[in-house]
């Protein structure tokens, strides 16, 4: 009976030690009331409760403790896995049934190693730790995405009035190319991780057809009196989309020497534009819109993923244009205004990155592969920014995309 007490002292250990790796974030990522507080930082907490159980039950010799918290993991993954089933039904079940019979698996080895406790003791304390199945099903749930919150700016297509699906023009005496339409570069049916492709996750991510029959967008270009160019852009979603990947707008800079960008809400503050890493290495940059009404300007630690650390914020309310500046050294070469980005842009916590990080996203720099280019991606809701292939909502309808594009 010692000897199976200090194997499950063991093999909690493993666990917990496993659980904790996992959780690369601080423990303040998710604010206490979250799901994905209990889902990584609380769930870390309990399983080393558990190791710490288990000891005392192992060093006082009462087995029938060390043999309740052992069972602990197998709930869980049983739970996570039945959960998983029913909240994400259009997954391969695979998916779902190989930690089910892990779990079961661990359950049957964990009653027979302890078979010194009576039968109906043994079977009194399995019944017992079903109080641990919630620590499995918030895996699943936490991760389930919330209700769309993007607010498309259209009800219906307007007329198509340009065949090209992107611009192309100068930036000072730098070169410009800039595609306006939405388009996703993942998807996912039941909102689980993007993965697998069905049908209809197919029809999702092909780019949105200008013309009949499936036409899916509408594109105009015109020159204003004061001589700048504005592109009139509008992409119809036909049904709520999960996604982990797409673009609201995507610009490349060719050109600049030193590139730096400037953000008009955050006043003369300038940003280099520095050359990133994918997935680990030189850190990102990004701003977001925030529930405040706040842009915030954010530099990760390691590519796209936290720490994050603030870098600049100014006011931004919702419907205000968004400006940004390109300059090559202190010259400004151009500007870019989004005019519709605040107003349909979702501002909710990021479930990729946590630490206030909201799911729209501007980032630049100048990608690793590439950097004699500045590239600029947008995106209304996605969570490209932080760890993790979890999904986000956008809701149906026709999401509008006014860039002016001005020389300086």
């Amino acid at each position: 009976m010692r000897f199976a007490s200090w194997m499950s002292v063991t093999s909690l250990t493993l666990c917990a030690v496993g659980a904790q790796l996992t959780l690369w974030r601080r423990p303040s990522v998710f604010p206490l009331e979250h799901p994905l507080f209990w889902a990584t930082t609380g769930t870390v907490a309990f399983v080393w409760l558990f190791v710490v159980v288990a000891t005392v039950g192992a060093v006082r010799a009462r087995p029938a403790l060390t043999f309740f918290v052992a069972q602990a993991p197998g709930v869980m993954i049983m739970a996570g896995a039945l959960a998983g089933r029913l909240s994400f039904s259009r997954t391969d079940g695979a998916f779902f049934g190989v930690p089910f019979a892990v779990g079961v698996l661990w359950l049957v080895t964990t009653f027979r190693s302890y078979r010194a406790l009576p039968r109906d003791r043994r079977f009194v304390l399995v019944a017992a730790s079903l109080v641990f199945a919630p620590l499995g099903i918030v895996q699943i749930r936490a991760r389930v995405p919330a209700a769309p919150s993007t607010t498309p700016a259209l009800t219906a297509l307007p007329p198509v009035a340009n065949d090209s699906e992107r611009l192309s023009t100068a930036c000072g005496h730098g070169h410009l190319e800039l595609s306006p339409l939405l388009t996703f570069q993942d998807a996912s049916d039941d909102g689980f991780w993007p993965m697998e492709r069905t049908p209809t996750v197919e029809r999702a991510i092909e780019r949105p057809r200008l013309q009949d029959p499936q036409r899916r967008a509408a594109l105009s270009l015109e020159t204003t009196d004061a001589g700048a160019l504005l592109l009139d852009a509008a992409t119809l979603v036909p049904k709520p989309t999960a996604s982990h990947l797409n673009r609201f707008t995507d610009f490349t800079v060719t050109g600049l020497s030193s590139p730096f960008v400037r953000f008009g809400v955050t006043g003369a503050t300038t940003f280099p534009a520095l050359a990133f890493d994918y997935p680990k290495g030189r850190p990102a940059q990004f701003g977001a819109l925030t529930p405040s009404g706040d842009f915030v300007v954010w530099k990760a630690t390691s590519a796209e993923k936290g720490p994050f650390h603030e870098l600049a914020r100014g006011p931004l309310p919702r419907g205000a244009p968004l400006t940004m500046t390109l300059l090559d050294g202190d010259a400004v070469q151009c500007t870019v205004t989004w005019l519709d980005f605040s107003s349909q842009a979702d501002v909710t916590l990021s479930p990729a990155a946590g630490e206030g990080v909201p799911v729209n996203v501007v980032q630049f720099g100048r990608p690793a592969n590439d950097e004699s280019r500045v590239v600029v991606i947008t995106s209304l809701a996605a969570t490209g920014i932080g760890e993790g292939f979890d999904t986000v909502v956008h809701a149906q309808g026709v999401y509008r995309n006014r860039v002016l594009v001005e020389q300086r």
